[in-house]
């Protein structure tokens, strides 16, 4: 049995974390923290927990085996760090850092600590992509992939800390971008950056433009000052490519994300959504190989937000497996590092 914190308790542990870890067996929530703790209590009393905690060092000293972090972007470096100090395994949502010197710094920590820190990059555990990524490794030499993430009416929560750049970090890019950088980059093999290149921008309607599926009733009217759209392209070191096309709020007919993989061998695209949008009227997820030698593949998945959830379920499973000592093949803690590195290396570019 392995005993779980939560640092945070904020849209995404009330939407997936806390539904997913009350049917799992292996594992038990002991604590939750988070500043305002007390604010939620009633909404967590169907999970049972036994300490709900508004201090963060009372938390660290229970006897917790490891810790979820989802708190605002510019708190995870200090809470990874502070959890790993004091013993724990940590999985953290993204961004797990702002720099890749702060993730390379938390890395030695857990390595000093002989602890796990993983990024939270839930989507690797998506069925589609696990197959996806199953028929692009026949694709040999991997020479450019292009990966987009494109809303309708996608902002989460206009006005609070997720639309505010001195919590943030950043906008579209922090956020969803993380994650289709993330599947990206599993395919170039060479991550040493040799150039970066971002346009990016604000629609004039951004602070109208909530998602449907994420409001709540937040009136924190922090300033917005970060972009809702933007478009990058990354060299690596073997002169692959990695294009990226990311926006919160877009003229589309509906929401999509896309992911198309080019090698020497052949291409392989696919057309799916991530997350929890129901903005879509396209029935099918549908995967595309096609090879230099003429054979082709197409397989296709219903299309419905089942996959989110069971990806996080896969995630934390993966999580706590790795606990208990079992290899760690489809994410590793230095993911996090060249994610982060790509971000920070767009930004800089402008």
């Amino acid at each position: 049995m392995v005993k779980i914190g939560i640092i945070g308790c904020g849209w995404i542990v009330k939407k997936a974390y806390l539904p997913v870890l009350a049917t799992m067996r292996d594992v038990e929530i002991c604590s939750i923290y988070d500043i305002n703790i007390h604010e939620a209590s009633n909404e967590l009393e169907q999970y049972h927990v036994s300490d709900l905690c508004d201090n963060i060092d009372r938390f660290m000293a229970t006897d917790i085996d490891a810790v979820i972090i989802a708190t605002p972007n510019n708190t995870h470096t200090y809470y990874t760090n502070l959890a790993l100090e004091s013993g724990k395994h940590v999985l953290c949502e993204k961004p797990v850092a702002f720099t890749r010197s702060d993730v390379e710094s938390s890395l030695s920590i857990a390595k000093a600590n002989q602890r796990i820190f993983l990024p939270a990059f839930v989507n690797r555990f998506r069925t589609d992509i696990l197959k996806f990524k199953e028929l692009a490794s026949c694709l040999g030499e991997i020479q450019e992939v292009e990966v987009s993430w494109i809303r309708k009416s996608g902002i989460p929560r206009p006005g609070t800390w997720i639309t505010n750049k001195a919590i943030a970090g950043g906008g579209v890019l922090e956020d969803i971008g993380t994650h289709v950088i993330d599947i990206g980059l599993m395919f170039i093999s060479n991550k040493d950056i040799k150039q970066a290149h971002l346009i990016k921008g604000t629609s004039e309607e951004a602070e109208h433009e909530g998602a449907q599926w994420n409001i709540n009733n937040e009136k924190q009217k922090i300033p917005f000052d970060v972009e809702t759209w933007a478009k990058g392209e990354i060299v690596f070191g073997n002169n692959s490519i990695l294009k990226l096309d990311v926006s919160w709020a877009s003229d589309v007919s509906q929401d999509v994300t896309a992911i198309k993989v080019v090698g020497t061998n052949g291409v392989a695209s696919m057309d799916t959504l991530f997350g929890f949008s129901n903005n879509f009227t396209r029935q099918n997820i549908v995967i595309n190989q096609k090879l230099a030698s003429g054979k082709n593949e197409t397989v296709n998945f219903p299309m419905n937000n089942t996959f989110a959830i069971d990806a996080f379920r896969n995630l934390i499973q993966y999580f706590i497996d790795s606990i208990q000592g079992q290899p760690m093949e489809n994410l590793i803690s230095t993911d996090g590092i060249y994610v982060v590195d790509v971000i920070e290396r767009l930004y800089q570019s402008v």
